[in-house]
């Protein structure tokens, strides 16, 4: 198991430092190969697929064998100990990861990891591999399941995320290739967050410096958990932080207990 002591040590010198980014994404923090280098990957990556179905309500083709591991640590404490373990594990394909505080008032829970994986064979590997780590070095209770692609399109076509047994899958329509192919001509050069915070130039393999835009993710993160009553920041902030206005979250409901000299 990480100990607390490993996780304040390895980032508190980090987070006392000024982090300012005005990029894509900069509440979360990738590692791995982006998955616009994967193969057969749109160059754009997911911010351009997002805008297909954001202009269209389109799920666009590469979408449907899109598969994610979702981790959710039960307190933000947690949340830097998976940012660890991903930082720290070996996979086969050194698949994107990331980690992220959900503030979507549309999406369900608080803290989140996803795994990126290339259909649903490799996601159930890869769920065991992800399971054994998060287990060995956080938690063997923390809840790790299977999704497929973004919640935005599950939230508009709820066949698109069902993987019940013996329920077949949403498929793509194939009306939906002409309007890919109107935005790709639209569209040309549509940036993509990946490239910017999963440069795998950038893997820490010293895993002692941050660059500003992962900074400032991280700091967030601290704001977040004392907006929703997440006790367990203090260890990491060593000071009271002022909540975030308009965050539309539930409150904090932790199973973890949260023990000052942990």
């Amino acid at each position: 198991m990480i100990p607390d002591e490993q996780v304040i040590t390895r980032f508190q010198p980090a987070l006392a430092s000024e982090g300012v980014f005005g990029g894509f994404g900069s509440l979360q923090v990738y590692r791995g190969i982006p998955t616009n280098l994967w193969k057969d990957a749109h160059p754009g990556g997911c911010i351009r697929h997002l805008k297909v179905f954001e202009r269209y309500r389109a799920i666009p083709q590469y979408c449907f064998e899109c598969y994610k591991i979702l981790v959710e640590p039960r307190s933000v404490l947690e949340l830097f100990k998976l940012l660890m373990v991903f930082e720290e594990i070996v996979l086969p394909g050194n698949n994107a990861r990331k980690c992220m505080v959900e503030t979507r008032d549309d999406c369900s829970g608080e803290y989140k990891g996803f795994v990126f994986c290339r259909g649903i064979e490799e996601s159930r590997e890869m769920r065991k591999i992800i399971r054994k780590a998060v287990g060995d070095a956080i938690s063997p209770e923390i809840a790790i399941t299977l999704k497929r692609g973004c919640s935005e399109y599950s939230n508009a076509y709820p066949g698109f995320g069902r993987m019940k047994p013996g329920v077949a899958p949403m498929t793509y329509r194939n009306e939906w290739r002409a309007l890919e192919e109107q935005f790709d001509r639209d569209f040309p050069s549509v940036p993509n967050r990946e490239a910017v915070e999963a440069d795998p130039l950038n893997s820490h393999d010293d895993q002692i410096s941050y660059t500003p835009a992962e900074i400032y993710a991280m700091n967030y993160w601290l704001c977040y958990a004392a907006t929703i009553g997440d006790p367990s920041y203090l260890r990491l902030a060593g000071r009271t932080i002022p909540g975030l206005p308009n965050l539309k979250r539930p409150p904090f409901r932790s199973t973890v207990p949260y023990v000052k000299n942990r």
